[in-house]
């Protein structure tokens, strides 16, 4: 019985989080006030990272659980520290923005853009360049994805990586976040 409610659960919480990523702006990075006329916000790289990752994790957690059958679904340390560092990333950004939001020196701020399109948001940086550390991030991200989920179903167990896919990880999010911060 847990094996069938795990998969429901599963489906459901990828419809909503679906429907609320693309009906709302979740994705998108926050405006510093509102703007006349007002601007649809560019959509944020750190974001769609941890929506990424959240998208893959929930859904297998749930999975896992029904598998298990456990009274109280476990979740391994590889997902807890990929999920980590995605929010880690998402602060960091949010901070970063809000410091550039609040310079005294006129500098660049994504947030007061228009967007330019999903991909053009997310591989772009505050001056509208293609961002060679947000793609970086952005590769590293999906193939670590695919390297969870085809890890995770054959056996419906999480996957454990090793420390190095923390260290590269760890080493693309602050080349993005330094880059951020830099408007480079």
């Amino acid at each position: 019985m847990n094996n069938v409610v795990s998969i429901i659960l599963a489906l459901l919480v990828t419809i909503i989080m679906l429907v609320v990523a693309f009906r709302t702006e979740l994705l998108r990075e926050s405006p510093p006030a509102p703007q006349s006329p007002p601007i649809i916000p560019p959509y944020s790289f750190s974001r769609f990272q941890l929506f990424l990752w959240t998208l893959v994790i929930l859904p297998l957690f749930a999975l896992h659980w029904g598998k298990l059958g456990l009274a109280e679904p476990m979740i391994n340390n590889t997902a807890l520290i990929l999920l980590g560092i995605s929010a880690a990333t998402t602060v960091s950004a949010g901070v970063v923005s809000s410091a550039q939001q609040n310079a005294t020196t006129p500098a660049p701020v994504k947030a007061n853009q228009p967007s330019a399109g999903f991909w053009a948001d997310v591989l772009a940086d505050n001056n509208g360049n293609f961002s060679i550390a947000r793609l970086q991030q952005l590769v590293f991200t999906i193939i670590f994805i695919g390297i969870f989920i085809t890890e995770f179903f054959p056996t419906r167990v999480f996957p454990t990586f090793d420390n190095n896919v923390f260290v590269l990880m760890g080493i693309s999010t602050g080349s993005y976040v330094l880059g951020k911060s830099l408007n480079v």
